[in-house]
């Protein structure tokens, strides 16, 4: 796991390395070279994982001098790829040297071979192109700004906002469909002209500067509505054991990041049977009683799986220094709550190993959240919805958040405008309340175009809620999930590895129907039975806990005080684009408990953190949060 950078015609300079050094602080490397016309730098910091010689260092070229990468990532199945490649006399033994070979011989579209997850950069001489590729599920970010024979790329937008060939900007469209969704669909982000490279995508720039983008993985749905459900619960256990033991692959110790519900349990239950010493696991949580609360249910776990276990305490206080902190690394305003836990955790682990296994990717694939199950009732009772008076509801329960998203939603007839409607959190009317009038043309711009492709992908034969499974595992996850899990992992220079997401097990779950996924109000069914022949019953029937703060309580006192500071200081970002006056509306609604906003007041505080990171940076400085 390392950070890479790299420009085409844009001097590349040490300090922009020094921006991503904690995603590798093993090693850097920069150089420079050409493409036919074209100056080409490739920057490189290096987390040791597989090779820790010096064999394994980049950017790395082959023997010819023709080819080159700068590679951040795992590719679990390199050693089988290594065995296709004659005649090669390989300086070590890291994925890295397998693929740069692996790409010289058989090409570009040759990735879509690769099991793991990479962000890479790849040089060929010979055809005067580089190619920008990103893993099929976007576990590893990749971000890029182009503008005439300039091409400017990295792990991380840092590297490209501080280039003196980028402009700095707002994207006002971006800005929509973030106050819509919560988070922005590759490839858009907030800093206008930089882009995100969407997942299972490869881009191609070409020695006349041109940009060409290919989907090398444009997998459609098909579900087997014939299988049976002992076959599939065999064939689910062994893909799943073989993916962790895939990726226990490494010359360095590997953890395990433990919750309290079962993905991980599962994991480190797998990983203790693969592993010859009792393995680390590292687990954080609130003192206290409550929702919140997984530390004595993982304690528990810990002790089945006979793991050497450490665990960890988050303050209110520390927890609101890892949110103001996490921004910077983030680099988008997530407003996310496990953030600052995962960054606690992941400073806790730091000290210990380098390689971390966690449970993300197990829910979206198999329905595992209960928003699901709404999804289920309203798919499957539409009509009867569409006749019932919900609005009375809204008014009769004005602080439940949760039903207002379900009348808002259920009141779109086809599919994917109710996916969409599912996840809307600032709605049209909100918006009209919310933006100044130059951004009032937005407000009807629907988020359709982002997930139509998608939608379409989706077997039609497939229930609705099939259909937004599919959908969120490649939008939803890579784009908010999965990026502040890499961002933040990376920050304590950690690798954080996802087995639920190994391509041979997703291609066969997206296989099943829907009722060895979500049987009745058993989430995850499949997962479960499986886990019959590893795990007691009390682990796998736990209650799932989504990981809950209590930010609308804070909300409702001290923290309403510090957004209303950030709202209203000269040159926030709120006096730019927002209705200041309904902000403080939000505010004193929310504290007078006549509505619950703690979502939409969180995400206005993302943006103003956000943007005091990236564009007032001093001014952050002038605001104490210790009093939270």
């Amino acid at each position: 796991m390392c950070g890479i950078a790299g420009n085409i015609n844009s001097k590349l300079l040490p300090e922009h390395i020094d921006l991503i050094h904690h995603r590798g602080p093993d090693e850097r490397g920069l150089i420079q070279t050409s493409m036919g016309p074209h100056r080409v730098f490739l920057g490189h910091t290096r987390l040791s994982i597989l090779d820790l010689s010096e064999a394994g260092s980049q950017p790395m070229f082959t023997d010819c001098g023709n080819y080159g990468i700068v590679f951040n990532g795992e590719i679990y199945n390199h050693l089988s790829l290594r065995e296709e490649l004659k005649g090669v006399s390989f300086k070590g033994h890291s994925d890295t040297e397998t693929i740069l070979y692996y790409l010289r011989a058989y090409g570009i579209d040759a990735v879509k071979k690769f099991n793991g997850i990479f962000a890479f950069a790849f040089l060929d001489k010979k055809k005067e192109k580089l190619f920008l590729v990103r893993d099929q599920f976007g576990v590893k970010p990749l971000y890029y700004f182009s503008q005439g024979d300039k091409l400017i790329f990295g792990s991380e937008l840092k590297v490209i906002k501080n280039n003196t060939d980028y402009s700095r900007g707002i994207d006002t469209s971006a800005l929509n469909t973030y106050l819509t969704l919560n988070f922005n669909p590759a490839p858009q982000t907030l800093f206008k002209d930089i882009k995100k490279l969407e997942a299972a995508t490869y881009l191609e720039y070409s020695k006349n500067g041109s940009l060409r983008f290919v989907r090398y993985w444009d997998k459609t749905q098909k579900i087997d509505h014939t299988i049976r459900l002992d076959d599939a619960i065999l064939e689910y256990k062994r893909l799943l054991e073989q993916a962790v033991k895939r990726q226990l692959l490494s010359d360095v110790p590997v953890g395990l990041l433990l919750s309290g519900g079962l993905d991980s349990a599962v994991l480190g239950y797998l990983m203790s049977n693969n592993s010859s010493s009792p393995i680390q696991t590292f687990t954080v949580g609130f003192k206290g009683k409550g929702k919140f609360n997984e530390l004595e249910d993982a304690r528990d776990t810990a002790k089945w799986i006979n793991a050497d276990h450490q665990e960890i305490y988050l303050s209110r206080k520390e927890y609101m220094a890892y949110y103001f902190k996490s921004f910077y690394y983030t680099e988008e305003p997530i407003a996310a709550p496990p953030v600052p836990a995962l960054f606690h955790v992941s400073k806790l682990a730091s000290q210990s190993v380098k390689v971390v296994l966690s449970g993300q990717g197990a829910d979206e694939p198999m329905a595992g959240y209960n928003r699901y199950k709404g999804e289920k009732i309203i798919g499957d009772y539409q009509k009867i919805l569409s006749l019932l008076p919900l609005s009375l509801l809204s008014k009769i329960f004005p602080t439940n958040h949760k039903l207002d998203r379900v009348i808002y939603s259920s009141q779109f007839k086809k599919q994917l405008e109710r996916f969409i409607g599912i996840y809307t959190l600032f709605t049209p009317s909100l918006k009209a309340d919310l933006y100044q009038d130059s951004l009032h043309p937005l407000i009807q711009d629907d988020q359709k175009a982002a997930f139509e492709n998608l939608y379409n992908r989706a077997d039609p034969s497939g229930s609705s809620l099939s259909k937004l499974l599919y959908i969120d595992t490649r939008s939803l996850l890579p784009d908010q999930l999965l990026l502040f899990n890499d961002k933040i992992t990376m920050a304590n220079s950690i690798e954080n590895r996802v087995p639920f997401l190994d391509i041979d097990l997703i291609n066969f779950i997206e296989t099943l129907p829907l009722k060895m996924k979500l049987n009745g109000q058993v989430t995850k069914f499949v997962l479960r039975k499986a886990a019959e022949q590893w795990l007691p019953a009390s682990i796998i029937n736990r209650k799932k806990r989504a990981f809950e703060t209590p930010i609308g309580a804070w909300f409702k006192k001290e923290l309403s005080d510090t957004l209303l500071q950030l709202v209203e200081s000269s040159g926030s970002f709120s006096r730019n684009y927002f209705n200041i006056k309904f902000i403080e509306k939000m505010i004193w609604m929310h504290v007078s408990n006549k509505k619950d906003y703690t979502k939409h007041l969180f995400m206005i505080l993302s943006l103003e953190l956000w943007y005091k990171n990236f564009y007032l940076t001093n001014e952050l400085k002038k605001y104490k949060f210790s009093s939270l």
